[in-house]
């Protein structure tokens, strides 16, 4: 189990969740949990070895594009134009190369927040000073380069199959009740350290005949929390813009974000494609990631693979 709130922290500092759990100065929070021989015993879950991506495409129409970040840019660096160039270089006539040139928010399309992305009474997981992300360096602490390459046993809850929607209505706010119901009709155990992927039917709505309108989304409500806290799962990832009910729950800014991202330690995943795995009835599977070693980023673009 994490730890709780309120027991004194190896800083001196009162912990909060997981805080101290693994040292004062650690950065990785619960993805302490995948060990080898935890990441092992993962890959023992394996049964088809069909792998899955569940990135969506980025491209500039094709990407949602949430609050003030902009839509992401393929430009063009070198193309059949610039053969020119490359026979001064000496290429033989028809020979060159095409080179792209990538322009876009790291919390854009599919993605990964670091623990750093969220900060709350001042200080980001573990009670690092949130006031250490400077506009130059960013994160001094808890950026993602401290995620590493990442390998977990994962379990897909498809919340909208279980409850015979195609997509829970927007803004609905789940529970912990409801994510244990899930799991059990699907004959599923979730372990400590495992990753935990919610499926909410949003993306494919956004993508079908009659989008959403509006930016009101299902997702894990704060009473969902829980059941991340009481499973100590190491990653969430959803369906979704991100993972929490948009509007938030209760009212409380980001309130899922500094439950899971601050107290916990939990990484998260956002706007995953999780259709063709919720379709094999995939519930189970090995998932990798690994995310952009940007120093002092607060997150990166991911192409998460599970392999069932």
């Amino acid at each position: 189990m994490g730890g709780d709130a309120g027991t004194s922290g190896t800083s001196g500092h009162v912990s909060v969740g997981n805080w101290g759990r693994w040292g004062e100065n650690d950065e990785r929070g619960a993805l302490n949990l995948l060990s080898p021989e935890a990441v092992l015993g993962a890959a023992r879950a394996l049964r088809t070895g069909k792998a899955y991506s569940l990135a969506i495409p980025i491209g500039a129409r094709s990407t949602p594009i949430v609050g003030d970040r902009p839509a992401p840019q393929r430009l063009t660096l070198s193309g059949p134009g610039d053969e020119e160039y490359h026979r001064r270089l000496g290429a033989a006539d028809g020979v060159g190369a095409n080179e792209d040139l990538l322009v876009l928010a790291t919390h854009t399309g599919t993605h990964m927040d670091a623990l750093s992305h969220v900060y709350s009474g001042g200080a980001v997981y573990n009670g690092h000073p949130a006031a250490g992300f400077s506009p130059k360096r960013g994160a001094s602490r808890c950026g993602i380069e401290k995620v590493g390459a990442i390998a977990a046993r994962c379990v897909l809850l498809d919340v909208a199959a279980y409850l015979g929607v195609a997509c829970v209505s927007p803004g609905t706010a789940l529970t912990s009740t409801e994510l244990e119901a899930c799991r059990e009709s699907q004959g599923v155990e979730v372990r400590a350290g495992d990753a935990i992927l919610v499926r909410t039917g949003w993306m494919a709505a956004l993508g079908g005949p009659e989008p959403p309108v509006g930016f009101s989304q299902p997702g894990l409500g704060l009473d969902a929390v829980g059941f991340v806290r009481d499973h100590d799962v190491s990653i969430v990832g959803a369906d979704n813009a991100a993972v929490e009910v948009i509007p938030f729950d209760k009212g409380v800014y980001l309130g899922v974000h500094v439950e899971l991202l601050v107290r916990l330690g939990v990484v998260l995943l956002e706007h995953l494609f999780l259709e063709e795995l919720a379709a094999d009835r995939c519930y189970e599977s090995l998932l990798v990631v690994g995310a952009l070693p940007v120093s002092g980023a607060t997150g990166s673009p991911v192409n998460p693979v599970a392999i069932g």
